[in-house]
């Protein structure tokens, strides 16, 4: 089942109109992780607020579980959580999350129990009780997962939302991100941690100038490998011969990454590098990564390489 949906969706600001997201579609299935990756000024955030309903669409159309987006059915559906998250200060946490609970369910056994769960979801047990005020930047980050948590009934936009946070309450974090999407929940999380992504997300969108430049499945990432080498000698002319001769080949620091695919070995970019006069210092394999998607991203944005 398709939860969320945008065909064509764009959205610009100001009188000069400035794009911040150019026409984007996409769809996300119930119970799917989907990363968000890109440069600071990408269009993550104002993705993610477009689907919580916060800003009108420029043009296009945005559906959450069949739901014009900003509708309130639509609204229900989704729970947002900004970077930084938003609460009121002068509110405990734990009357923050009562308050976004009443608007989701009725029955005060329910309710009650909703909470609970939203709490033990984040951790939040041991400073639940104090005033949003006196919360550290991790503190309120765990505080934005749960009030996701509670709003949203099948889409969560979560946008930095592990940021912040130690290593150890991260790491259980992620299994709980993992296990609302196995009991159903679409899941969009805009992060610059790629390595976290790479472990919970089935997919990753790369945003890039307002633009969606990829959309790559993590299983079909990493079982791929990539040859780096680090060059010694060489003219400019021959590195550019040697990167259009392997589509996707991009330059590092001192050097290039080759996408082993279609049968491509390492051995056969090393005879390369030989015909091609390209003296090679070091060389070695390994699993592709974002940063690789990233990379070949920003080469195309330049017009290069």
């Amino acid at each position: 089942m398709i939860t969320l949906r945008l065909d064509c969706v764009s959205r610009s600001f100001g009188r000069g109109r400035r794009v911040a997201l150019h026409p984007c579609s996409l769809a996300i299935h119930e119970g799917e992780i989907v990363g968000l990756v890109g440069p600071n000024g990408a269009g993550k955030t104002t993705m993610l607020r477009l689907i919580a309903g916060e800003l009108p669409l420029t043009s296009g159309d945005l559906r959450i579980v069949g739901r014009r987006a900003g509708s309130l059915l639509a609204r229900r559906a989704v729970g947002y959580a900004s970077d930084p998250p938003v609460a009121p200060p002068e509110l405990t946490g734990l009357e923050w999350l009562e308050y976004l609970a009443s608007h989701r369910v009725g029955h005060p056994g329910a309710r009650t129990a909703l909470l609970q769960w939203a709490v033990e979801l984040a951790e939040l047990q041991a400073f639940v009780g104090r005033r949003i005020s006196e919360y550290s930047r991790g503190m309120i980050q765990r505080l934005g997962l749960a009030a996701a948590a509670v709003a949203g009934r099948s889409v969560l936009a979560l946008d930095e939302v592990l940021s912040g946070i130690d290593p150890l309450v991260a790491r259980r974090l992620r299994g709980q991100i993992s296990r609302l999407a196995a009991h159903g929940r679409s899941i969009l999380i805009a992060s610059h941690d790629l390595a976290t992504l790479e472990r919970i997300a089935t997919r990753v969108l790369v945003l890039w100038e307002g633009r969606l430049a990829a959309d790559v499945s993590v299983a079909t990432l990493v079982s791929e490998r990539v040859a780096e080498l680090s060059l010694a000698g060489h003219s400019l002319a021959a590195v550019d011969q040697l990167l259009m001769r392997f589509a996707g080949s991009v330059r590092t620091g001192d050097g290039v990454a080759v996408p082993l695919t279609k049968g491509l070995t390492i051995e056969k970019v090393m005879t390369a590098c030989r015909s091609l006069r390209i003296a090679v210092a070091a060389s070695r394999t390994r699993y592709r990564a974002l940063e690789d998607i990233l990379v070949a991203a920003e080469n195309r944005a330049a017009g290069g390489n």
